[in-house]
């Protein structure tokens, strides 16, 4: 066996049936499925319960925790992962009925590439969403590759269990959320690269209230996981006006997060310095425009 599917998930009985129907009619059931529970009120621990009894051709695993953001949500159960590739599927999401026969296959194709940390398909809106991302089969290339290489959509990405384990999200402490472009693109940055495959295999259903375009409340109650997300990115941006808008950034969020000795750690001291009155300046316009939302 050789995926598991990881869903963290909060308060989403009502949507988490769909995923669990689509697993149910994949054409390889060469999988397992953990479900990370963070700290529902919803009968979710009844469904999954009961799905557990089900006569489905695949083992569900279930495990409550108290809430504290899918980061860690995502964290406890790669912990819990036996399989060597790991699939993180949102909870408001559903897979196409061959998606875990076709990254078996993905995976065969990259079998003792070290330099490769997983395989990828492709997030549509429908089955026959339109894709022209590449103008092959599929890409090898890093996470920080795809924006020049045309791979600008959501991808569903299938990574090696062991180089999440080595790479967990790290959400600043009182905080429950950090980009998690942070993680994906340290492994880039580290010589990783993912074999891009240009198939849908995910359909997504974006959520008013989800992650995705809940955006300013995750930045008014996650600043300095935002603050991470810039400075991280001063590690890899190479033009002067993407420096200084991160630098500017970070600063910002710096001090809407309280925690000015983050400065300290810039990965840019040189523009962190220079710039700082300006992001002083835009800290108090966001901190005006949260106010509001």
């Amino acid at each position: 066996m050789q995926i598991t599917v990881l869903t963290a998930t909060y308060n989403r009985a009502h949507l988490l049936g769909d995923l669990y129907e689509s697993l149910c009619r994949q054409t390889s059931k060469d999988f397992v499925w953990i479900i990370i529970d963070d700290g529902s009120s919803d009968n979710t621990k009844q469904l999954c319960e009961k799905w557990q009894q089900d006569d489905n051709s695949f083992k569900i695993e279930y495990y409550y925790k108290e809430n504290a953001g899918k980061n860690r949500a995502i964290n406890l159960g790669v912990a819990r992962v036996k399989t060597p590739y790991t699939m993180i599927v949102d909870s408001d999401d559903y897979l196409m009925d061959d998606a875990i026969e076709k990254m078996n296959k993905a995976i065969a194709s990259v079998s003792g590439m070290k330099a490769i940390a997983g395989v990828s398909g492709m997030r549509g809106e429908s089955a026959i969403t339109s894709l022209n991302q590449l103008q092959q089969d599929y890409i090898d290339a890093s996470n920080l590759e795809r924006k020049k290489l045309g791979i600008n959509r959501d991808c569903c990405e299938v990574y090696k269990t062991e180089i999440l384990r080595t790479h967990p999200f790290m959400p600043w402490e009182g905080e429950k959320f950090v980009p998690e472009e942070v993680v994906w693109n340290q492994i880039a940055l580290e010589g990783y690269k993912l074999r891009w495959f240009n198939i849908i295999i995910c359909i997504v259903r974006y959520q008013e209230e989800g992650l995705t375009k809940g955006s300013w409340g995750l930045l008014k109650n996650n600043p300095m996981g935002y603050a991470m997300m810039f400075n991280h990115r001063l590690l890899y941006e190479k033009s002067f006006q993407n420096m200084c808008y991160n630098t500017i950034q970070m600063i910002s969020c710096t001090i809407l997060g309280h925690h000015m000795k983050y400065l300290l750690k810039s990965n840019n001291k040189f523009l962190t310095m220079l710039l700082f009155p300006v992001g002083c300046a835009i800290a108090i316009r966001r901190y005006m425009q949260l106010s509001r939302k």
